[in-house]
């Protein structure tokens, strides 16, 4: 059970790592308030989750699912837009994820998005103990 599965190069990186997997998925033409949405997850992950980054319980993927061999992730999570998706991986499959719904409603108000990044990434964790 402690089996690591294989590399897979039609999956991000590889194969994900059991735990939990923030995804950026982008699409199409970027606007600043795209590039926002990327990056403001990304602070908040560095200032509040630096130590489960470092150690690997929270992995940071930024996929665009224009190319063809990321195109999955569309059906898999099911985008219509750019987007940023909780993943838990156990034994290489995803269990459960959560595709975080109010990023557009919040991105013109850091601090507001920062906080529901932080939140439900808080919540994603304490489901996976």
């Amino acid at each position: 059970s402690d089996a690591i599965a294989p590399t897979l190069p039609e999956e991000a990186g590889g194969a994900e790592a059991d735990g939990l997997v923030v995804y950026y998925f982008d699409m199409g033409k970027d606007c600043s308030t795209c590039l926002n949405l990327e990056s403001y997850t990304h602070e908040t992950l560095t200032i509040h989750f630096a130590e489960a980054l470092a150690s690997g319980a929270i992995q940071w993927r930024v996929i665009d699912v224009d190319a063809s061999e990321q195109g999955h992730f569309v059906e898999d999570f099911g985008l219509y837009t750019k987007s940023v998706v909780l993943a838990h991986y156990a034994a290489g499959e995803v269990v459960e994820y959560d595709n975080l719904s109010r990023i557009w409603e919040l991105v013109y108000d850091k601090a507001a998005y920062m906080d529901y990044v932080r939140k439900q990434v808080d919540l994603a964790l304490g489901a996976n103990l």
